[in-house]
């Protein structure tokens, strides 16, 4: 009996209790040798960087070698099956991913920094577990910590502090209103269990009781609410320009990156938790607000961006209102369509960030990294292949055919027009029409704007060849997915089943 409750509370957590005691050992070693008199004050960042890598890599095997069995431990509060397994294994992936392209940035002296990144990726693993109000509460404190840590992480520079302070007041007023939310749900129903929450909603007839159904309705507005503050989806989007712009690079890509895959499975699990067909009038009503404007805004925004940061920021907004309109049928058979989606875009952010990290400008007498979408112009005479690979990541980004951006977009936009969203669809199409400007202007700058300024796009040669795979592996997925969509859907497939299992 001991040795089935140790296996039910543990085996979930082999890969998040291994993370944790390296990340410990990490912040012991590095406390102990960087103030070493005899070593003479050493910077251990490259080191770091070694435990790092090593760390994920073998996490990644981990996870990869355990069995996606159903585990409800933890006195219910976490949950371990084939949904939590695939997402912490994308959330492993990309996070490798994402090392391979900053592992070499220059900026990054602090060996604190791996450590922090590391508990951010335990609490995302944690986040995907989650099968309880209290521990989904936990889970989200523990890591909007690390964020608004990462996000103040360069001290010297007063955009990362400020960034940092708008993150951590935003992300303080979101947390309050998530609180609120739990707590107004237990309040009305006395439950905090997601499977008990899920028997609730779908068994209970809300007509029998308005004032119930008010509460019940403010609750998950709250609930939601709070999580499209965390996401940056639009009306709720005001502090996501900002935070990008100020934060340095690898940590604006990671936000953009790694966050978004722990938010995104954790709305998914709560949003097929708590809406049901007989409540949900009302909550399309509130997600067909959300759609619209972070369509609108993230389409009207990016025109007037002349930074990049900024720009992807924008670009994100816009891409959120695709992933939230394959949730307005209520129908877990179209989560096919919004992983697809997802891996895509992801991709695609990925090749985006290892383009500007890739890419460098030349004043006399040193190099420097671009902020502005300015920089561009003429990169096409000075680097072809490198403004190649762009233009492919922005004409996916804008869906043009027969790149992977098209495919993504086409299934979500067939999904809904099956499910009679008609209105929905014809007023994203208008905007992703026009959003093809912006992509264009860029394209423009790229390959025929007059240059006034000299300038070399030059790399590191230690992280050449990492940024130059990167941004070529992704430039050739984008362009042969349309030969073969087998692996996309294979991923997008055992995604959904494991969901709805």
């Amino acid at each position: 009996m001991t040795l089935n409750i140790f296996y039910i509370n543990i085996y979930p957590l082999i890969n998040e209790v291994f993370l944790l005691i390296n990340s410990c050992f990490f912040l012991i070693f590095g406390a102990i040798y960087s103030s070493s008199f005899k070593l003479k004050f050493p910077l251990l960042n490259l080191t770091t960087q070694f435990f790092f890598i090593q760390s994920l890599t073998l996490s990644f095997i981990l996870i990869l070698n355990s069995n996606p069995i159903l585990i409800i431990g933890w006195n219910k509060l976490l949950i371990f099956d084939a949904f939590s397994f695939y997402s912490k294994l994308l959330v492993i992936f990309f996070s490798i991913i994402w090392f391979t392209i900053y592992q070499n940035y220059y900026k990054i002296i602090n060996f604190e920094f791996w450590i922090i990144i590391l508990l951010s990726i335990i609490g995302i693993c944690f986040l995907l577990q989650t099968y309880d109000l209290l521990s989904v509460y936990i889970s989200i404190e523990f890591v909007s910590l690390s964020f608004y840590i990462l996000a103040s992480i360069n001290r010297n520079s007063e955009f990362s502090t400020e960034s940092g302070l708008k993150y951590f007041i935003l992300g303080a007023f979101a947390s309050a209103l998530l609180l609120f939310g739990f707590s107004l749900l237990y309040s009305f129903t006395g439950l905090t269990n997601l499977q008990d929450l899920l028997i609730f909603s779908t068994g209970y007839n809300y007509d029998s009781s308005p004032i119930f159904s008010v509460g019940f309705f403010i609750s998950i507005m709250s609930i939601f609410t709070s999580l499209f503050l965390k996401l940056g989806a639009a009306p709720f989007h005001f502090w996501l320009p900002d935070v990008y712009e100020g934060c340095a690079s690898p940590v604006t890509a990671f936000f953009a990156i790694i966050s978004k895959i722990g938010i995104l499975g954790l709305f998914i699990r709560l949003f097929f938790t708590l809406t049901s067909d007989n409540f949900f009038n009302t909550i399309f009503a509130f997600l067909f607000f959300v759609i619209f404007f972070s369509s609108l805004i993230g389409t009207s925004g990016a025109f007037l961006q002349n930074k990049w940061k900024r720009f992807i920021a924008f670009s994100s907004i816009n891409h959120l209102s695709f992933f939230l309109l394959n949730l307005c049928s209520l129908n877990p058979n179209n989560l096919n369509n919004l992983f697809i989606y997802l891996f895509i875009y992801l991709f695609l952010t990925c090749g985006f960030f290892s383009f500007f990290n890739f890419f460098y400008l030349y004043k006399f007498p040193s190099f420097f990294n671009p902020r502005f979408l300015n920089s561009l112009k003429f990169l096409n005479f000075t680097n072809p292949m490198l403004s190649l690979s762009f233009l492919i990541i922005l004409f996916s980004f804008g869906g043009v055919p027969p790149l992977a951006g098209f495919f993504s977009k086409y299934f979500v936009l067939c999904s809904a027009i099956y499910d009679e969203f008609f209105i929905l669809v014809f007023f994203i199409l208008v905007l992703n029409c026009v959003s093809g400007f912006y992509y264009i202007n860029l394209i423009r700058k790229n390959y025929f704007s007059n240059i006034d300024f000299i300038y070399l796009p030059i790399c590191y040669s230690k992280s050449s060849f990492s940024n130059a795979f990167i941004l070529s592996s992704c430039s050739f997925l984008f362009i042969l997915i349309f030969i073969d969509l087998d692996i996309y859907f294979l991923l997008a497939n055992l995604m959904q089943t494991a969901f709805l299992n």
